[in-house]
């Protein structure tokens, strides 16, 4: 006896639910800063790719958090990485950020909660 599978549908054919009409809730601003002399600006967290977020994260929180800078920053984060940044600070830039993006803290990044 052999198997037999169902036809695979067409891309245009009926379906269960339709991700490319799902937008976003909130407007996804950039969050801008001065530090050092430069306006640095941080894409929403909302729109960052999860499976680099998931990446990140695998390598714990400071990884995580590292993550979630370095891909906000996209194309200033070399720079940005050399910078000399003392914890206060990185820790009230993490914070502030958050709050621009609606995250409430204890949420994770990675699961957009």
């Amino acid at each position: 006896m052999t198997a037999r599978t169902a036809p695979k549908p067409a891309d245009d054919q009926p379906f269960d639910f339709n991700l490319d009409a799902v937008q976003s809730e909130v407007a996804l601003t950039p969050f801008r800063v001065h530090y050092d002399g430069r306006r640095w600006e941080f894409a929403h967290m909302e729109g960052l790719n999860i499976w680099d977020l998931v990446e990140a994260a695998e390598g714990g929180e400071v990884s995580a958090m590292t993550g979630v800078f370095r891909i906000s920053l996209g194309g200033q984060w070399e720079d940005f990485r050399k910078l000399d940044f003392p914890q206060y600070k990185m820790k009230a830039l993490f914070t502030a950020y958050r709050k621009h993006c609606g995250m409430e803290p204890g949420e994770s990044e990675a699961s957009g909660n």
